[in-house]
């Protein structure tokens, strides 16, 4: 839904409340409640009360991406402005071929009973849960975009910019974002801006790139804000915080090593190796794959990389 557009300097700007994209990205909280505490509340009810919902919209997280992978593709461009309702109509007339299509510039496939799942999940939740929401979001949102726009206006585009989060620098030349790392687009390339806000995405940005354009979505808050720090970074920190753990990463960034390789040069035993991996993998720092007999584990790097955002944004 578009609200308003405004352009300056051969730059369009379009406000835009996107129903889909708010709905997904409350599924991306739900999916890891660790980490947004700016929902917390929000999140608790809906797991009370749907808790069986709540569990399967977890377990779906990774072939997911954890509910963005619709959103941070090329296609949704097309999905961007459709009811609900319309883009699920709209993607059960896609065949698994069409559907992979979609996802694959993200390197991710499903089956045809996976892209079911994903459809039936996010369907019930759609009607269990966000219909009823979204009834309040959208009058909300759009009042906020009016007064984004006005501050737009007034302020400049790249003014403007400016304000909408401290990690989003606007230079002569370029607009940086800081993440895990740099982001940095030519202001003379970028033709269009896609702007929205998110009751969801607080404390955090959302910025796509697209053809001579960004999306960018700003994070509003509208819970009083728990004064603690997100369960999955304390864990993070816990299980980097021991020697031996740190031994194991070390190993596990120069290859892909199982247990049993492990095991020989720590010299420790199996079951000490086993303990060390798994506090690492349950705070998302390895993966496993099965190869015959064995498991192998590789390291999660980008989960390194976000360390430093990730403390800067909480501490502020």
């Amino acid at each position: 839904m578009i609200t308003d557009i405004i352009e300056e300097s051969g730059v369009e700007v379009i406000f835009s409340y996107s129903p889909a994209w708010e709905m997904f990205f409350s599924m991306h909280v739900l999916s890891g409640p660790d980490h947004h505490i700016s929902r917390r509340k929000w999140r608790r009810a809906a797991e009370k009360k749907h808790p069986e919902l709540a569990e399967r919209i977890r377990n779906l997280q990774d072939i997911t991406i954890g509910w963005t992978i619709l959103i941070d593709t090329p296609v949704w461009d097309k999905l961007r402005q459709m009811e609900i309702p319309e883009l699920f109509t709209f993607l059960r007339r896609k065949n698994i071929y069409e559907w992979n299509e979609m996802i694959q510039p993200l390197g991710k496939q499903m089956s045809i009973e996976e892209r079911n799942q994903v459809l039936d999940t996010s369907s019930e939740y759609y009607h269990l849960i966000f219909k009823r929401e979204e009834v309040v979001l959208r009058p909300y949102i759009s009042r906020i975009l009016k007064e984004e726009r006005e501050s737009c206006m007034k302020r400049g585009i790249w003014n403007w910019c400016r304000m909408i989060h401290p990690r989003l620098f606007v230079g002569e030349d370029y607009i940086t974002y800081l993440k895990n790392r740099e982001y940095s687009f030519q202001k003379k390339e970028i033709k269009r801006i896609y702007a929205s806000v998110s009751t969801f995405a607080a404390p955090h940005l959302w910025l796509y790139e697209e053809a001579h354009g960004l999306e960018i979505v700003k994070g509003i808050q509208v819970e009083y804000p728990e004064d603690s720090i997100p369960d999955d970074f304390v864990r993070l920190l816990k299980a980097l915080a021991n020697p031996t753990r740190l031994m194991v990463v070390k190993l596990l960034l120069r290859d892909i090593h199982t247990i049993q390789e492990l095991s020989h040069c720590l010299s420790i035993s199996e079951a000490g190796v086993y303990k060390h991996l798994k506090a690492l993998d349950e705070a998302g720092l390895v993966k496993k794959k099965r190869k015959g007999a064995y498991v192998e584990y590789y390291f999660q790097t980008e989960m390194i990389d976000f360390i430093p955002y990730t403390f800067y944004e909480i501490m502020n």
